[in-house]
This record gives structure tokens, C-alpha cells and sequence, in this order.
């Protein structure tokens, strides 16, 4: 007994999963429950594992069970950094990906972007209650995905915006720059940056804002309020309970704190319908997300965070509590930690930050500010992008800065992403039903139009798919 009690911890202690050294420690796959769903999909938007979404990139598994793109890279796990963290590459590449899924977005993605933020917008489980968190969180990962599609490198960055909420006015943050976001004109229309004069979904011929004409940004007390929080309905909380609710209004809950940055922005990013019109609301989501998982990480079991919530989370073919699954985290992406700094170490790591060790709130990094910008209180302090502050104000400093930022990637690189983007075209044409090719060839799509207009495309060529129908998507992931 005893012998066999020691084969059997020995091969117990030798079962570990090996990784391979390509994948960095941080961005491996958690075990996957061999029951758990998105590892088979007939649209990438339902994938939850990179694996599912191998094909749909053209990929192949090798022996260690990595995704090898045509091009040799390798198909990881997004990693959302904050925005002013990316490198000048990473930021490019993002900023170049989201613009060329603009014209896919106005035109043949409704399933994804468009109509389903709208009439979520206008009304559903998306917004105040216990769907809002989880919802969001879908939403999300669906838009990641797409910009993925056409540049795998790339990930939704957040924005952490405590760190302009310390600004005298954080109007007058590097984020509300050409380099990021960029600035408006006196009536609102975004001119300036990678979004300049987009069109809107609403006709416009820009974004609008408004910025901090209402509403305010998240505070690092707004953040302590909520990871302060020990029940799960004061985070997935009902903000607009109906009287006799029996869940009275937590206003703490990160829905308030959140709708008040959107206020803040102003314009497309103020009433929840028109929001995603603007792309600071991927990134302002991507930090709601964030702190959500950071809440679930400190206060509940993996058993627990999925445990709660069946309402439908419509327009998807998902309930509310799919939302909750630790899949997100543990298969599609991971966060980067918020930037910091120390009194001993007063460095955030971005030319876009400073680190401010003044005070009893102890070191804390905090957006540069813009030329011609207030500083007053920062003075002394390397508050100024590109300058100095002087008796309140960003100048242009004495020297040249040390740091210029690209405003766009090298020609030849451009080129070659262009290549490569046009040998991946992504077209978002799928069958979402596995039966879809056989429900054509029995005259469904003429018998049963609405739901085959919305559910097989492909198969009754309503558009035009970039994938083989008749070796169908589910052939090349077996075949993987």
C-alpha cells in the first residue's frame, strides 16, 4: 500500500502543463475545461479560446498547441495595456486597425458594432442592472476580436483616466492629443489625431465632444470604493430599480461611476446608443473591465464569479451569466497592471506619464499635459509634454524634447501591414448554424427567410464569405 501511495503521488507531482517558450508567462492560456463553450464556433465572435479562432486567422496548431499564423507569428492572448503605456508601434498599430475596420463597421458589420450598440443602447439588459458588467464585457471582447482579424498583434488599451483626473484641467491631457484621442474645434467635431472627421453612424462628419462640461472622471477613490465592495449586488447592482426592488441603489456601483465619464467626454459618448460611435468608449470599457476583474480576483472564488445572473443577454445567443465566466481572463485576454511609481523609483514608464511622489496619497502616475495647457501645481515637476511648466502654464521648453512621437508608422512599415491585411482580408460572412449549407439546399433560405437571412448568410449568398463554403470553417478546425 504504502508503494503504491508513492507511484501515486509521483505521478501525480509529474502531471504539469508545459508550455512552450514562445508564449510568455503572462499571456498562457489558464487549463481549459474540456466542457466549457467558444472552443468550436462557426463565427469568431463566439470563440472563447484561441484555438477557436485559429482558423478564422488562417492559422495552424503546431505540436505545443500554439495558433502559427501564415506569416510564422503566433496567435497569443490579447494583452490590454493602458493606452499611454503602448509603445509607439503598438499604439500605431492599434490606431491603424481600428481605422480600417471603419468602413466594415458602417457598412456590412451590424451583427458586431453597429445596430447592436444602437438598439442596445436604446434599450436592454445591457444597461442599469446586473447585466451592464457582463454585457459589456462580451461586447468588448467582440470588437477586440475584429480589430485582431486585421492586425493580431493588437489589443483594446484601456484608459485609465484617475490618472487625468489629478490635472487642473484634464482637458488638457496628452490623451486629448493628436497622438491619442484627439482635439476638437470650437463646436466639438474631433480635427485632429487617427480619428479626425470620422463619420458617424448618425450621418455626422466627425465625433463630437464635449469634454467636462458634465459629469466627472474616475477618481483613485472611486476605484478603493469599489474593490471596498463585499457583495456581489453592489457590483452587478441594479442602478434603476422600479419601486419594490428589493435591491436598494448601491451608488458605488461602477455603473454610476462610469455613466459620469461618459457624461464627462460628452457628445457621441453621452447617450449610451450613439457612445460607440466615438473609440474612446472601447478603451474607457476596457477599464471598467478591468476593474471588474480586479474585484472578482479579490473577493471571489473562480467557482463563485460564475455562479449567478441567467437573464438573456440580448442580442446575443448568450444568457447573463455567460458573461461572468472566467473563460475571458483565462483564454482571451489578460491586463496589464495600472502604471505606478515610487518615491525611490519616480519613473511610469511612458513618456506620456510623470510620476508625482508629492503628498500623503503616496507616488502615483499622472497624464503629461498638452502646450499651452495648465500645469499650476506641478510646477518643478516633469509635468510638460515636449515643455516646461511656467507660472501655470506648459512652454515650450529651453531644448528640444527628448521624445518625439511618431504621428504615423514608416512607410515601408505601412506597406507591409497592407500586405499582409490584404492577403487576410477579414469579411465578416459566416453561417452561425453548422446545418445552414444543408438548410439551403432544401430551400430554406426561400421557406424560412428571416431566420436565414440572419443566421446563414453564407450559405444563401447574402454575401460573400472569405473562406471555402463548400469545405465549410468546421472542416478546416477538424482538420487542424
Amino acid at each position: 500500500l504504502q508503494r503504491m501511495a508513492r507511484n501515486s503521488r509521483r505521478n501525480q507531482e509529474t502531471r504539469v502543463v508545459v508550455h512552450p517558450p514562445a508564449t510568455p508567462e503572462h499571456l498562457r492560456p489558464a487549463p481549459l475545461d474540456p466542457a466549457a463553450r467558444g472552443q468550436v464556433a462557426s463565427h469568431p465572435y463566439d470563440c472563447m479560446t484561441i484555438t477557436c479562432l485559429c482558423p478564422f486567422f488562417l492559422g495552424s496548431i503546431n505540436p505545443q498547441g500554439e495558433c502559427v499564423l501564415p506569416n510564422g507569428q503566433t496567435l497569443m492572448m490579447a494583452y490590454r495595456k493602458e493606452y499611454r503605456m503602448l509603445t509607439e508601434d503598438e499604439r500605431l498599430r492599434y490606431h491603424n486597425a481600428v481605422t480600417m475596420l471603419k468602413p466594415i463597421l458602417l457598412s456590412n458589420m451590424p451583427i458586431v458594432l453597429k445596430y447592436t450598440s444602437f438598439q442596445v443602447g436604446q434599450g436592454s439588459g445591457a444597461h442599469s442592472g446586473p447585466g451592464f458588467l457582463p454585457w459589456h464585457r462580451e461586447f468588448t471582447k467582440r470588437f477586440e476580436i475584429a480589430i485582431r482579424l486585421i492586425d493580431p498583434s493588437v489589443a483594446v488599451p484601456y484608459w485609465d483616466s484617475v490618472m487625468d483626473s489629478y490635472l487642473p484641467d484634464p482637458r488638457d491631457s496628452i490623451f486629448f492629443s493628436p497622438y491619442f484621442m484627439g482635439e476638437t474645434d470650437s463646436f466639438g467635431n474631433v480635427v485632429t489625431g487617427p480619428y479626425a472627421y470620422w463619420s458617424t453612424i448618425d450621418g455626422r462628419t466627425a465625433i463630437i465632444r464635449a469634454l467636462a462640461e458634465k459629469g466627472k472622471l474616475f477618481t483613485e477613490g472611486d476605484i478603493g470604493d469599489i474593490l471596498s465592495q463585499v457583495q456581489i449586488e453592489q457590483i452587478l447592482a441594479y442602478t434603476a430599480p422600479l419601486n419594490g426592488c428589493p435591491y436598494p441603489p448601491t451608488f458605488t456601483a461602477i455603473e454610476y461611476t462610469h455613466s459620469f465619464v461618459h457624461l464627462w467626454v460628452g457628445g457621441h459618448m453621452e447617450p449610451p446608443e450613439m457612445a460607440s460611435n466615438d473609440p474612446i468608449f472601447y478603451s474607457h470599457h476596457s477599464f471598467v473591465d478591468f476593474v471588474w476583474e480586479l474585484w472578482r480576483q479579490s473577493r471571489q472564488s473562480r467557482w463563485a464569479r460564475e455562479t449567478v445572473y441567467y437573464a438573456v443577454m440580448r442580442p446575443f445567443n448568450l444568457i447573463n451569466r455567460d458573461g461572468l465566466s472566467n473563460l475571458y481572463t483565462d483564454q482571451m485576454y489578460r491586463f496589464a497592471p495600472r502604471p505606478g511609481c515610487t518615491a525611490e523609483l519616480p519613473n511610469c514608464g511612458s513618456p506620456y506619464l510623470f510620476c508625482d511622489a508629492r503628498g500623503w496619497g503616496g507616488a502615483h502616475c499622472v497624464s503629461k499635459i498638452k502646450l499651452g495647457g495648465v500645469c499650476s501645481g506641478f510646477e518643478g515637476l516633469d509635468a510638460c509634454f515636449g515643455g516646461i511648466c511656467v507660472m501655470g502654464r506648459c512652454l515650450l521648453g529651453p531644448t528640444p524634447a527628448p521624445f518625439m512621437p511618431q504621428m504615423q508608422m514608416p512607410v515601408p512599415q505601412r506597406v507591409e501591414i497592407a500586405r499582409q491585411q490584404a492577403a487576410r482580408h477579414f469579411v465578416d460572412c459566416f453561417n452561425r448554424n453548422p446545418c445552414c449549407e444543408q438548410w439551403s439546399r432544401d430551400d430554406e433560405c426561400r421557406k424560412n427567410r428571416s431566420y436565414m437571412k440572419k443566421y446563414c448568410m453564407a450559405a444563401c449568398g447574402i454575401c460573400r464569405p472569405a473562406y471555402n463554403v463548400s469545405n465549410g470553417i468546421a472542416f478546416l478546425r477538424h482538420k487542424i
